[in-house]
Protein backbone atom coordinates (compact mmCIF):
# COMPACT_ATOMS: atom_id res chain seq x y z
CA UNK A 1 0.00 0.00 0.00
CA UNK A 2 1.20 3.64 -0.99
CA UNK A 3 -0.44 5.77 1.73
CA UNK A 4 -0.67 9.25 1.49
CA UNK A 5 -1.98 11.32 4.24
CA UNK A 6 -2.69 15.30 2.93
CA UNK A 7 -3.93 17.82 5.53
CA UNK A 8 -6.79 20.13 4.38
CA UNK A 9 -6.45 23.33 3.01
CA UNK A 10 -6.67 26.66 4.57
CA UNK A 11 -9.90 27.16 6.24
CA UNK A 12 -12.15 30.47 6.67
CA UNK A 13 -11.82 31.05 10.53
CA UNK A 14 -13.56 34.01 12.18
CA UNK A 15 -11.49 36.31 14.05
CA UNK A 16 -11.26 35.44 17.48
CA UNK A 17 -13.28 32.04 17.13
CA UNK A 18 -12.09 28.80 17.11
CA UNK A 19 -11.54 26.35 14.63
CA UNK A 20 -14.56 23.87 14.30
CA UNK A 21 -16.16 23.14 10.82
CA UNK A 22 -15.69 26.27 8.88
CA UNK A 23 -15.00 26.08 4.93
CA UNK A 24 -12.12 26.89 2.79
CA UNK A 25 -10.44 30.05 2.68
CA UNK A 26 -9.64 31.61 -1.59
CA UNK A 27 -6.12 30.75 -0.46
CA UNK A 28 -7.67 27.48 1.18
CA UNK A 29 -9.28 26.48 -2.24
CA UNK A 30 -6.19 27.50 -4.27
CA UNK A 31 -3.78 25.04 -2.22
CA UNK A 32 -6.30 22.28 -2.57
CA UNK A 33 -6.29 22.92 -6.28
CA UNK A 34 -2.33 22.43 -6.46
CA UNK A 35 -2.43 19.69 -4.36
CA UNK A 36 -4.67 17.70 -6.47
CA UNK A 37 -2.41 18.12 -9.33
CA UNK A 38 0.05 15.94 -7.62
CA UNK A 39 -2.37 12.78 -7.78
CA UNK A 40 -3.21 13.34 -11.62
CA UNK A 41 -1.54 10.42 -12.70
CA UNK A 42 -1.50 8.60 -9.61
CA UNK A 43 -4.30 5.79 -9.47
CA UNK A 44 -6.30 6.61 -6.76
CA UNK A 45 -7.92 3.26 -5.44
CA UNK A 46 -9.78 4.44 -1.52
CA UNK A 47 -9.94 8.29 -1.03
CA UNK A 48 -10.92 8.99 3.10
CA UNK A 49 -11.82 12.21 4.28
CA UNK A 50 -13.28 13.37 7.95
CA UNK A 51 -16.14 14.81 8.17
CA UNK A 52 -15.47 18.58 8.08
CA UNK A 53 -16.10 21.04 5.56
CA UNK A 54 -12.27 21.88 5.30
CA UNK A 55 -11.48 17.83 4.88
CA UNK A 56 -14.31 17.25 2.46
CA UNK A 57 -13.63 20.43 0.35
CA UNK A 58 -10.05 19.20 -0.15
CA UNK A 59 -10.83 15.85 -0.59
CA UNK A 60 -13.24 17.23 -3.53
CA UNK A 61 -10.12 18.85 -5.14
CA UNK A 62 -8.21 14.98 -5.23
CA UNK A 63 -11.69 13.27 -6.58
CA UNK A 64 -12.31 15.77 -9.62
CA UNK A 65 -8.35 15.33 -10.52
CA UNK A 66 -9.09 11.36 -9.99
CA UNK A 67 -12.26 10.50 -10.71
CA UNK A 68 -13.15 8.92 -7.75
CA UNK A 69 -15.33 9.55 -4.69
CA UNK A 70 -14.56 10.24 -1.11
CA UNK A 71 -15.74 8.15 1.48
CA UNK A 72 -15.80 9.77 5.63
CA UNK A 73 -14.13 8.21 8.43
CA UNK A 74 -15.28 10.22 11.23
CA UNK A 75 -12.56 8.26 13.83
CA UNK A 76 -10.08 10.35 11.94
CA UNK A 77 -10.91 13.73 12.55
CA UNK A 78 -9.46 16.40 14.83
CA UNK A 79 -9.29 17.22 18.38
CA UNK A 80 -12.83 17.35 19.88
CA UNK A 81 -11.98 20.41 21.90
CA UNK A 82 -15.59 20.69 24.02
CA UNK A 83 -16.62 23.82 25.19
CA UNK A 84 -14.12 25.93 23.33
CA UNK A 85 -15.51 25.58 19.98
CA UNK A 86 -18.95 27.85 21.59
CA UNK A 87 -16.71 30.99 22.79
CA UNK A 88 -15.12 33.66 21.49
CA UNK A 89 -11.26 33.13 21.76
CA UNK A 90 -10.77 36.13 24.32
CA UNK A 91 -12.87 34.88 26.64
CA UNK A 92 -11.63 31.50 26.79
CA UNK A 93 -8.27 33.47 27.18
CA UNK A 94 -9.53 35.73 29.90
CA UNK A 95 -10.85 32.19 31.98
CA UNK A 96 -8.10 30.32 31.07
CA UNK A 97 -4.78 32.41 31.13
CA UNK A 98 -2.48 29.23 31.91
CA UNK A 99 -3.64 26.67 29.47
CA UNK A 100 -3.26 28.92 26.85
CA UNK A 101 0.20 29.57 27.80
CA UNK A 102 1.24 26.04 26.98
CA UNK A 103 -1.64 25.31 24.13
CA UNK A 104 -0.43 25.06 20.40
CA UNK A 105 1.68 23.16 19.27
CA UNK A 106 0.77 21.42 22.36
CA UNK A 107 -3.03 20.05 22.10
CA UNK A 108 -5.00 18.75 24.59
CA UNK A 109 -8.79 19.81 25.96
CA UNK A 110 -10.00 17.93 28.61
CA UNK A 111 -10.15 21.18 30.38
CA UNK A 112 -13.34 22.51 28.35
CA UNK A 113 -14.63 18.96 28.40
CA UNK A 114 -13.14 18.12 25.55
CA UNK A 115 -10.67 14.93 23.81
CA UNK A 116 -7.46 14.35 26.13
CA UNK A 117 -4.43 13.90 24.32
CA UNK A 118 -4.64 10.35 25.55
CA UNK A 119 -8.40 9.73 23.97
CA UNK A 120 -7.57 11.14 20.84
CA UNK A 121 -4.47 9.33 20.12
CA UNK A 122 -6.99 6.16 20.77
CA UNK A 123 -9.62 7.08 18.53
CA UNK A 124 -7.13 8.15 15.52
CA UNK A 125 -5.34 4.86 15.82
CA UNK A 126 -8.26 2.50 16.12
CA UNK A 127 -9.76 3.85 13.43
CA UNK A 128 -6.85 3.72 11.26
CA UNK A 129 -5.77 0.37 12.42
CA UNK A 130 -9.48 -1.08 11.42
CA UNK A 131 -10.24 1.26 8.94
CA UNK A 132 -7.12 1.42 6.93
CA UNK A 133 -3.78 -0.77 8.05
CA UNK A 134 -5.96 -3.86 8.25
CA UNK A 135 -7.77 -3.72 5.10
CA UNK A 136 -5.45 -2.02 2.79
CA UNK A 137 -1.64 -2.77 4.08
CA UNK A 138 -0.41 -5.68 2.39
CA UNK A 139 -1.54 -4.73 -1.39
CA UNK A 140 1.59 -3.59 -2.64
CA UNK A 141 -0.31 -2.14 -5.35
CA UNK A 142 -3.19 0.05 -3.79
CA UNK A 143 -2.89 3.46 -3.52
CA UNK A 144 -5.14 5.12 -0.23
CA UNK A 145 -5.11 8.90 0.47
CA UNK A 146 -6.30 10.26 3.27
CA UNK A 147 -7.74 13.83 4.05
CA UNK A 148 -7.38 14.63 7.35
CA UNK A 149 -5.50 16.98 9.85
CA UNK A 150 -2.34 18.12 11.19
CA UNK A 151 -3.22 16.40 14.73
CA UNK A 152 -4.03 13.36 13.10
CA UNK A 153 -1.15 12.87 10.78
CA UNK A 154 0.83 13.42 13.81
CA UNK A 155 -0.46 10.81 16.08
CA UNK A 156 -0.26 8.47 13.01
CA UNK A 157 3.80 9.42 12.69
CA UNK A 158 3.85 8.69 16.30
CA UNK A 159 1.74 5.11 16.11
CA UNK A 160 4.34 4.05 13.07
CA UNK A 161 7.30 5.44 15.31
CA UNK A 162 5.97 3.87 18.32
CA UNK A 163 6.67 7.30 20.17
CA UNK A 164 4.31 8.64 23.27
CA UNK A 165 2.21 11.09 22.19
CA UNK A 166 1.02 13.76 24.35
CA UNK A 167 -0.92 16.06 21.89
CA UNK A 168 2.17 18.01 21.03
CA UNK A 169 2.83 18.38 17.39
CA UNK A 170 5.96 17.01 16.73
CA UNK A 171 6.13 17.35 13.21
CA UNK A 172 4.91 20.95 11.45
CA UNK A 173 2.12 20.33 9.20
CA UNK A 174 1.28 22.71 6.41
CA UNK A 175 -2.02 23.02 4.80
CA UNK A 176 -2.33 20.77 1.99
CA UNK A 177 0.95 18.68 2.63
CA UNK A 178 1.22 15.41 1.51
CA UNK A 179 2.56 12.94 3.96
CA UNK A 180 3.59 9.24 2.62
CA UNK A 181 4.02 6.16 3.83
CA UNK A 182 4.24 2.83 2.23
CA UNK A 183 3.78 -1.00 3.68
CA UNK A 184 6.07 -3.41 3.42
CA UNK A 185 6.26 -6.81 5.58
CA UNK A 186 3.31 -5.53 6.80
CA UNK A 187 5.04 -2.49 8.64
CA UNK A 188 5.22 1.18 7.65
CA UNK A 189 7.84 3.31 6.17
CA UNK A 190 7.81 6.91 5.99
CA UNK A 191 9.30 8.13 3.14
CA UNK A 192 8.00 11.86 3.33
CA UNK A 193 6.63 14.26 5.74
CA UNK A 194 5.50 17.27 5.26
CA UNK A 195 5.86 17.57 1.20
CA UNK A 196 4.61 21.23 -0.29
CA UNK A 197 6.34 21.25 -3.25
CA UNK A 198 2.86 21.24 -4.97
CA UNK A 199 2.75 25.02 -3.19
CA UNK A 200 6.45 26.06 -4.32
CA UNK A 201 5.79 25.12 -7.74
CA UNK A 202 2.64 27.20 -8.00
CA UNK A 203 4.27 30.54 -6.03
CA UNK A 204 1.23 29.88 -2.64
CA UNK A 205 2.57 30.85 0.94
CA UNK A 206 3.89 28.21 2.47
CA UNK A 207 3.53 28.19 7.01
CA UNK A 208 1.42 29.48 9.09
CA UNK A 209 -1.84 31.60 8.07
CA UNK A 210 -5.54 32.28 9.35
CA UNK A 211 -7.07 34.50 11.60
CA UNK A 212 -8.61 32.83 13.56
CA UNK A 213 -7.39 30.28 16.29
CA UNK A 214 -6.35 26.05 15.30
CA UNK A 215 -8.18 24.94 18.38
CA UNK A 216 -8.08 21.42 15.66
CA UNK A 217 -6.65 21.18 12.89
Amino acid sequence: MELYLVRHGESDIPPDTFQNDFPLSELGQRQAAAMAKRFRDVRIDHLLTTPYLRTAQTAEAIAAVAGVAAIEEPGLGSFRAGGFHDVPVSKAREAYPEWFERTYPLQSYELAGGESAAAFFERVTEAFVEKVWERFSESRDLNVVVVCHEETINALLHHFLGLTFTGFQTFKLDHTSITRINSRMNRPRITAVNDVAHLVMAGLPVGASGTGRAAAG
